[in-house]
């Protein structure tokens, strides 16, 4: 017979367990062995087990899907111990199956409808995702493609204030063309997306005048709105609505008629039927959260949270007279939705990780390592169709207490694509506030934002965010043109022994500017970026905006359509040494820079395939400077060349480098064929 002194595995099975039974076996017997039939009646045996001194590792198997009615709550009593599944992946899912689906005819269109069951508080269903056959439904749309412009805006924008002050105001209403919407069902009933900035918000309607066109959002603009589309196109707002029965037409939409409390859905195709149909619409915002020591799960399908996110991030005090500041909630964060939480949530955890896992389906960020954490590992795991961002670490900044600093996670091998499905500011990885970790040999593509984003403090001010590596990463597909100023991989403020290396980043685009390769913004510093391989930008392979004491050498950029490098601001340091790098265009620009930039370059392969000589360009007054001038007068350059690099299968992205290769003749230190070669 099974007891806790012969084995180390606790068994969870929803069909086959028992409360009564031992948890020791995946299947009943009759000496009283079987499963337990949930994940928290097994955790508290295993919190009893530690309480009664059992402390070597043990493991708690999953053997069949598990809906959950909660978060799994791991704690301190759950130290060394592993979740994981029973053979194939088991899934892991955070909503309830809709049942009693029928045929029905919703505007004219055949489909599928259930009438939803009452909530025990008398709520109405709210939910803002669908799922159906293990992947995300499409919400109606409206329009059908593309964004509206507005006529005005609850006007918050400081015009005559400077970047940082000119995007704080915030708007709790719209004017939009009422023609527009003329026509629309339930516009109240409809969420309000809308993009500016380098964010994207979202809100509930409150109200909606078809008169006047003026619309009510339940929540306030994080960042200023406007409608002067010609001054302002960078913060101007462009939205869409979801959610509107008036879009409801193609196969695999839904539509939740609120009032009604009736869901409508077209099936994909004739095999999906009321009697077959899985539909489930979340219900937790999480799906696991840890705080204890050496805790892992592993080989398990993590699926479905809800994504209706309300921000509570403030404004400093210093803003406080722009108003809305005692709003419920805003519709947004000011970057990267960094204060959203993560389906999988690790905080004050020592050790453990998620590994081997299939994380998808969720409403916000994929997995949260939060403050006071160190040594956690995520590797390996598959993460997609997620609302938000893929991985987001927050350790403790340098106002606040020593032990909620977050250091030496490591990001491992994982897939990340598919993010941003809602909330598209969201990052592939963003790391805030954090030292000594390491992010490497993870793909991260198909992002409405920037794939890999660390820092999180704007200027030279003191940083917990220090010492990390970012190595080996395959970053492509970056932005969708819907978002500005993003990068392949984006770092601000004082990262002293950060190195990004091994890179390899191309295919990134945004809507207004801002899509570079490799991007250090506000006060970056201190910061080596060296071996990266960065082509087919919209914006600069490299850009800075302001920074000191940064190495960008032994690079590959190519310009394909935009210039290699660019800078921003001037200021009295040296803000990079750019040494031994190979600059490749075609017939446009190396440099968009200003002639007394404070970017020490020297010893760089300076190549056209044009085959006409490089052109330098000064942004500043739209002025072109021949090499002689650039060099001579300006004193950029110094000891760099202009020569074929003798990369032969450049025009398929192959950049391995000829033997003979001048640029080996200046230093160039050969990069790995993996980085170089592509995949």
């Amino acid at each position: 017979m099974y007891n806790i002194r012969n084995t180390s595995t606790i068994y969870v099975s929803p069909t086959h367990g028992s409360y009564r039974a031992s948890g020791l076996a995946p299947m009943p017997d009759s000496y009283g062995n079987g499963p337990y039939p949930t994940i928290d009646a097994a955790l508290f045996y295993i919190g009893e087990m530690r309480k009664n001194g059992v402390d070597r590792p043990l493991r708690l198997v999953i053997t069949e899907d598990i809906y959950l009615p909660e978060p799994i709550a791991l704690t301190k009593d759950h130290k060394r111990l592993t979740i994981e599944s029973d053979g194939a992946r088991k899934r892991i899912i955070g909503g309830i199956k809709i049942e009693n689906w029928k045929k029905d005819t919703f505007r004219g269109i055949e489909c599928l409808s259930a009438k939803l069951p009452e909530k025990k508080n008398g709520e109405k269903w709210a939910f803002t995702d669908l799922f159906v056959g293990g992947k995300r439904a499409e919400v109606t749309r409206y329009p059908e493609n593309g964004t509206l412009t507005l006529v005005d805006t609850e006007d918050q924008f400081l015009a005559n204030g400077n970047h940082e002050q000119s995007c704080v105001g915030s708007s709790r209403w719209f004017v939009v063309n009422k023609e527009d919407l003329a026509g629309l069902d339930n516009v109240e009933d409809a969420i309000i997306n809308y993009y500016h900035w380098w964010i994207d918000e979202h809100s509930p309607i409150e109200s909606y005048d078809p008169e006047t066109g003026k619309l009510v959002m339940t929540l306030a603009s994080k960042f200023s709105c406007s409608a002067n589309y010609e001054k302002h196109a960078s913060d101007c707002t462009r939205y869409y609505l979801t959610n509107i029965p008036n879009g409801f037409a193609k196969p695999g939409q839904w539509y939740l008629d609120r009032n009604a409390q009736v869901v409508y859905y077209i099936p994909e195709n004739d095999s999906i039927t009321p009697e077959n149909i899985e539909a489930i619409a979340p219900t937790l915002s999480k799906l696991a959260t840890v705080e204890g020591e050496d805790i892992c799960l592993r080989n398990l399908e993590f699926y479905c949270t809800a994504g209706d996110y309300v921000s509570t991030e403030k404004w400093p005090t210093k803003w406080k007279k722009l108003g809305n500041w005692e709003t419920p909630g805003y519709a947004g964060d000011k970057q990267s939705v960094w204060n959203a939480p993560g389906a999988i949530t690790f905080r004050n955890a020592e050790g453990g990780g998620v590994f081997d896992c299939h994380i998808h389906g969720v409403g916000i960020y994929g997995v949260e390592i939060s403050k006071g954490c160190n040594h956690v590992r995520i590797e390996n795991n598959h993460i997609e169709d997620i609302c938000a961002g893929g991985i987001k670490i927050l350790g403790g900044d340098a106002d606040e207490d020593i032990s909620l600093r977050t250091t030496d996670i490591l990001i491992h091998g994982n897939e990340i694509h598919a993010v941003g499905k809602r909330y598209q500011a969201g990052c592939g990885i963003l790391l805030m506030h954090s030292a000594n970790n390491e992010i490497s040999n993870n793909e991260i593509y198909d992002t409405e934002y920037s794939g890999i984003s660390i820092g999180w403090i704007w200027g030279y001010a003191e940083s917990t965010t220090y010492r990390n590596r970012i190595v080996r990463n395959h970053i492509h597909h970056i932005g969708k043109g819907n978002l500005s100023d993003m990068g392949g991989i984006y770092i601000l403020g004082r990262n002293r022994g950060t190195l990004v290396a091994e890179n390899r980043i191309h295919d990134i685009t945004e809507s207004i500017y801002g899509a570079w390769g490799l991007y250090i913004d506000e006060g970056g510093s201190y910061i080596t970026m060296e071996k990266n391989v960065v082509y087919k930008t919209k914006s600069q392979c490299f850009h800075i905006h302001y920074g000191s004491h940064n190495i960008v050498r032994n690079n590959i950029f190519f310009g394909v359509g935009s210039p290699c490098l660019s800078s921003a601001r001037n200021e009295h340091h040296d803000q990079v040494l750019f040494e031994n790098n190979i600059l490749i265009a075609e017939d446009t620009q190396i440099y968009r820079t200003k002639a007394y930039h404070t970017m020490r370059a020297g010893r760089n392969l300076l190549w056209d395939l044009s085959g006409n000589a490089p052109r330098i360009y000064e942004d500043e007054f739209d002025v072109q400077y021949d090499w002689e001038t650039w060099r001579g007068v300006f004193g950029h350059d110094k000891g760099s060349v202009i020569a074929d690099p003798k990369i032969p299968g450049i025009r398929d992205y192959d950049f391995r480098l000829e033997a003979d290769s001048p640029a080996y003749a200046l230093g160039f230190q050969p990069i790995p064929d993996s980085v170089t070669k592509g995949k």
